[in-house]
């Protein structure tokens, strides 16, 4: 198993049932849910319809199934980055590498995580959740407020919103090609210092 195959599908998965999902996936960020059709996801793996259905209720059974696995893998990059105990500047600069890994090896996790996070990550619990993308991000510029790395000048949510949108854009852009491929990360690392720093 290589990419987003590795945390899609569990072990005892079928062939169709792997298949099916890094389809749909790959379908749900280039066209959106709505855009996607099962017939769709089944002309793309090999299978038919009826196999899905075999799996999924519904497509939109299929979708919640994605954006749960897509969240937690993005959640726990985000957690181990920017774990507490190191200094502000080492944390941003883990973040940037996590999020650089995630955009060469499994840039679905991001994109669709995205754009989809209004829909349906309130379908979930608090329990289910984990902890907040937003909220590890806060606890990240609130630290390097503390430490007078971070401007206290800014509100840390606008610097929080600052943040997340600026890497998600550069993540669309450089999926849909609006970016070169080799467009380096490492460039966006000063932007991101220069927009929170004092």
């Amino acid at each position: 198993m290589t990419g987003v195959e590795v945390f899609l599908v569990d072990d005892r998965d079928p062939p169709s049932k792997r298949r099916m999902l890094v389809e749909a996936l790959r379908l749900f960020v280039e066209r959106g849910v709505d855009g996607t059709t099962v017939r769709d996801i089944a002309a793309a793996s090999g299978y038919s319809n009826p196999a899905l259905f075999k799996f999924f209720a519904s497509k939109e059974e299929l979708a919640l199934h994605l954006f749960a696995r897509c969240y937690t893998r993005l959640g726990e990059r985000a957690a181990s980055a920017t774990a507490p105990g190191r200094p502000f500047g080492e944390r941003l600069d883990a973040l940037m590498r996590a999020f650089g890994e995630l955009l060469d090896e499994e840039p679905e996790v991001l994109l669709f995580t995205q754009d989809n996070l209004r829909l349906y990550l309130p379908r979930f619990s608090a329990e289910e959740r984990g902890p907040s993308l937003l909220g590890l991000l806060r606890g990240l510029i609130g630290d390097g407020v503390a430490s007078g790395e971070v401007t206290a000048e800014i509100p840390v949510d606008l610097l929080v919103a600052a943040l997340s949108g600026t890497v998600a854009q550069y993540a669309r852009m450089r999926h849909f090609d609006e970016l070169p491929r080799g467009a380096a990360l490492a460039a966006l690392r000063p932007l991101v210092t220069r927009m929170v720093t004092p």
